[in-house]
């Protein structure tokens, strides 16, 4: 239980801010871009954080929800660890910290995060394949949401011009 609480107040805490940021940056709905003007705090992106949260609780039990989500994430885990190599191709690359024992470290943890994943997919197909289809109903959100904002900025540019 006391994993369990520590990871959700990281959630509860970190989640909201990405969704802020997103907006901010025009990959989410305009309207999560806002803060509480006396808690200085994220409220719009904490309380699309709360319906999602309330959405996944809904969808099954904790063994099923900790398949359905937890697993995706080990999927983009992979990815932004295989990131670092495409990042070193670039000729602008300047880290401020380099990865200890590259490549060996980034490849030996992209291939334990697709063991994950694939052990998953085989011992929960069913748990796995919804947790899947959960992450891709995001994807016309995106594409909506960054659309929309794309709009706005064109909106934005024609009128300075």
């Amino acid at each position: 239980m006391f994993s369990v609480f520590g990871a959700m107040t990281g959630s509860v805490l970190a989640a909201p801010r990405v969704y802020f940021a997103m907006a901010r940056d025009g990959l989410l709905f305009d309207w999560v871009n806002h803060v509480h003007p006396r808690f200085r705090t994220p409220d719009r992106a904490i309380l699309l954080q709360a319906c999602w949260a309330s959405v996944l609780a809904g969808t099954g039990t904790y063994r099923q929800l900790f398949t359905r989500v937890i697993f995706t994430e080990w999927i983009f885990f992979a990815l932004m660890a295989g990131g670092i190599f495409l990042l070193r191709r670039r000729p602008t690359y300047k880290p401020a910290y380099r990865v200890w024992g590259y490549p060996s470290v980034p490849i030996a943890f992209v291939v334990a995060s697709a063991a994950i994943v694939v052990n998953r997919l085989i011992a929960d197909p069913a748990d796995s394949a919804i947790g899947l289809a959960i992450v891709a109903a995001g994807i016309p959100v995106f594409y909506l949401s960054s659309r929309r904002a794309a709009v706005r900025d064109e909106n934005h540019v024609s009128r300075l011009a």
